[in-house]
C-alpha cells in the first residue's frame, strides 16, 4: 500500500483544536480528538497519508446509491 509521510509542529493548542504547522509552512488546525493524548506546544508529529481503497469503494457505492435515488425521484 502507498503511502506519504510528513511533520508538523504543534504551534498552539486552544480549546478543542490544535493549530499545527505543516512542513511546507501552511497552518492546518486538526481537532484534538484526533491527534494522540498529551501534545502541547512544540509537540513534533509524525503524519501518514495512506490510501484506504475499502473505505474508497464504500463512499463510491454510497454515492451511486444517492445518484440512484435522485435519478428514481426525478423521472417519476
Amino acid at each position: 500500500m502507498s503511502e506519504s509521510k510528513t511533520e508538523g509542529i504543534v504551534d498552539q493548542v486552544e480549546g478543542k483544536y490544535a493549530r499545527v504547522e505543516m512542513k511546507w509552512r501552511e497552518m492546518v488546525e486538526i481537532p484534538l480528538e484526533h491527534l494522540p493524548e498529551g501534545i502541547r506546544e512544540g509537540t513534533v508529529l509524525d503524519i501518514i497519508f495512506r490510501i484506504n481503497p475499502d473505505r474508497e469503494k464504500e463512499r463510491r457505492r454510497t454515492v451511486r446509491s444517492l445518484q440512484e435515488e435522485l435519478l428514481k425521484r426525478s423521472q417519476g
